[in-house]
């Protein structure tokens, strides 16, 4: 077999950016993972092997992507691999499979690949059933025994389907593994009718009888009793039990810190976070763990994310979810009254309907403990990721629109809608209306108050995070940079080009941070002033970080000051020499900066509240657009500035 060919560099770098970013262009958008994957946007793979279907170098640089620790999510990497099995020649596919073999090390992430082998329909061939045989018969028995019961099937897939499919033959001797197989095709009882007086199957079928005895429990004190003995995770826990308030108390401290920032909500929703409760008390004292928070890799937008849906009593919905939610809210209003003391909802009933308990605490106000907790705990992450050693250039917006939040402005008087305004009216709201209504005890309606009242609203809300403010998003990503790196600039956006502000990385908080920034002489975004400014002071940096929230500001620029850039400032084409117009390109400055300066400076553009951001048009490596924020956008950029991307 011949030697496979240096793959084109801007097919290895479109590869990297999409197992990095979910996407093949220089574009992170943290919310739309999905549809890159329903719509197979990723063409880059299927490009190298029509060319060269024997190339595997691809899967090489998937193996090392994985391995660097630098990808947010494992779907861009089983994907991926998937890709190559459908496009690639027979070496590309025993190549593929080898990969995902050593890739796919838990029940989670094999299930995960799968699910895409399946979508793309690679088939069950001797290569598919080959990789599902490695994943059983190389793990230890105990361990393998501890992984399937843990997680019994995902993605429509569960072990019992991938066993039977793949036709795993056992070695004659090895009579635990084979325990752990026939218990998950054929349940408990069989698998010890037949191999109960077996060598080194008794701590096995003892550890399996534990788990079934957890999942058959009806008694939630006698399940929690067996997880805190077990030490059992939430997986463990069967449907019925995941009500249970004392199983929660069980579970709770085998959590990490991500998995409890993530469940806070959920808890929260049952109401098992009231201010003298024992699981607020177990919560807290983990939040506030100083071990578990040294072992954990949270990141403070991360904390700050949950922090803002707390406070807001739910996480940011899609409409399909929110218009459920909406239809739950208002069957909840006809079992509730309205308390005008506390400004809450309480329920006029006491027994609880089992599609209600997931929801009984979720009109009560948030735990002002909790939040003083996760207060705390962003200042107790500033330092939890290795610093990437780079020179940072670091330029935000910090003018009033970045911080508004939502603002309802009520009319003072009686409203008068238009026949316009009236059509657009919903139903589910006069369904709640009159619910509401109805629940109000007689004799306290005030007639002329009672309607529902219009709401115009101003918004400055982070994409894919509306409770959060992109002036805030912004001052977290800033801080986290400025107390981890050693050489890092912070600047604001000033009619003059950029205004450098002084903060103390040691001492400072959010709040005097803001304070500062707010204050500092602020004017209209130009993307490349930061870049002009470091090149006419002949300062050097390694990358150039811009935050705004939208990146279309650029139109309140002079008509002079906006040359080099397109409609809705995206990427254009340089002004004509012959109209003297000043290109004020970000990514051409960036080019004349690297050429100066002679380094592989980067720029790093994050429109936190705008999808129209294109600040290159692909063909340049060195520029990366982040469209909103979620808890991955830390990482997808150190991954960036340490070249990952290539």
């Amino acid at each position: 077999m011949s030697e496979p060919s240096i793959l084109d560099t801007k097919l290895r770098n479109r590869i990297t950016r999409f197992l990095h970013t979910g996407n093949e262009i220089p574009k992170y958008y943290p919310g739309c993972w999905q549809k890159y994957f329903e719509n197979d946007h990723f063409k880059a793979i299927d490009e190298l092997l029509d060319k060269e279907p024997k190339n595997h170098e691809v899967v090489d640089i998937i193996v090392k992507a994985y391995k660097s620790g630098w990808c947010t999510r494992f779907e861009t990497i089983a994907y991926a691999l998937t890709k190559c099995l459908v496009k690639g020649h027979a070496d590309v596919k025993e190549a593929t499979y080898k990969a995902a073999s050593e890739i796919c090390t838990t029940p989670e992430k094999m299930m995960m690949f799968n699910k895409f082998t399946r979508t793309l329909k690679t088939g069950n061939g001797r290569g598919w059933c080959k990789h599902v045989k490695e994943w059983y018969t190389k793990k230890d028995p105990m361990e393998l025994a501890k992984e399937m019961t843990r997680v019994r099937g995902r993605h429509g897939r569960s072990h019992k389907i991938l066993l039977k499919k793949s036709h795993v033959k056992i070695a004659e001797n090895d009579h635990a593994r084979d325990a752990v197989v026939k218990y998950a095709i054929f349940g408990l009882k069989r698998a010890k009718k037949e191999l109960s007086n077996a060598e080194g199957t008794k701590e096995i079928f003892d550890y399996i009888q534990k788990v079934e005895d957890m999942r058959h429990c009806e008694d939630p004190v006698a399940a929690a009793a067996m997880a805190v003995e077990h030490k059992f995770t939430l997986d463990h826990v069967p449907g019925h039990l995941l009500t249970s308030q004392d199983v929660w108390n069980a579970v709770l401290p085998q959590m990490t810190l991500s998995e409890l920032l993530y469940n806070i909500q959920r808890i929260h929703n049952m109401g098992y976070l009231t201010s003298d409760s024992e699981t607020t008390a177990i919560l807290i004292s983990l939040l506030s763990n100083q071990d578990i928070i040294q072992n954990s890799n949270v990141t403070p937008i991360e904390v700050y994310i949950t922090l803002c849906n707390y406070k807001k009593n739910s996480r940011p919905m899609k409409h399909e979810k929110a218009k459920i939610a909406l239809e739950k809210q208002a069957r909840r209003r006809a079992r509730q009254i309205f308390d005008p003391k506390t400004q809450t909802w309480e329920w006029t009933v006491t027994r609880r309907h089992p599609k209600e308990i997931k929801h009984w605490g979720i009109d009560q106000p948030s735990n002002p403990i909790v939040i003083s907790t996760l207060q705390k705990l962003i200042n107790q992450t500033w330092l939890l990721n290795p610093p990437t050693n780079a020179r940072y250039l670091i330029t935000m917006d910090m003018r009033q629109h970045m911080f508004k939040g939502r603002h309802f402005c009520k009319s003072s008087g009686k409203i008068k809608k238009t026949a316009r305004e009236k059509s657009k009216s919903t139903s589910i709201f006069k369904i709640i209306a009159s619910i509401s209504s109805q629940s109000t005890p007689s004799g306290t309606r005030d007639t002329e108050t009672e309607e529902v009242e219009s709401k115009k609203h101003l918004l400055a809300e982070c994409f894919y995070n509306k409770h959060v403010t992109p002036g805030h998003a912004a001052i977290i990503l800033a801080l986290q940079l400025l107390k981890r790196e050693k050489n890092v600039k912070l600047a604001v956006f000033s009619e003059d080009g950029i205004q450098l502000v002084s903060i103390d990385p040691n001492f400072s908080n959010m709040e005097e941070a803001e304070f500062v920034l707010r204050k500092a002489n602020l004017g209209r975004v130009q993307l490349d002033a930061p870049i002009e400014w470091a090149e006419q002071t002949n300062q050097t940096f390694d990358v150039f970080v811009n935050m705004v929230d939208r990146t279309t500001r650029y139109m309140e620029l002079d008509l002079e000051a906006r040359g080099g850039r397109g409609p809705g400032g995206r990427f254009g084409p340089p002004p004509p020499p012959a109209k003297q117009i000043p290109d004020h390109c970000p990514v051409r400055a960036l080019e004349r900066y690297r050429a100066k300066t002679n380094c592989d400076a980067k720029l790093i553009v994050l429109s936190l509240a705008s999808h129209r951001v294109e600040t290159t048009d692909g063909n340049f490596e060195g520029v990366l657009d982040i469209v909103g924020v979620d808890e991955h956008v830390p990482k997808v950029m150190d991954a960036f500035v340490l070249g990952e991307f290539k």
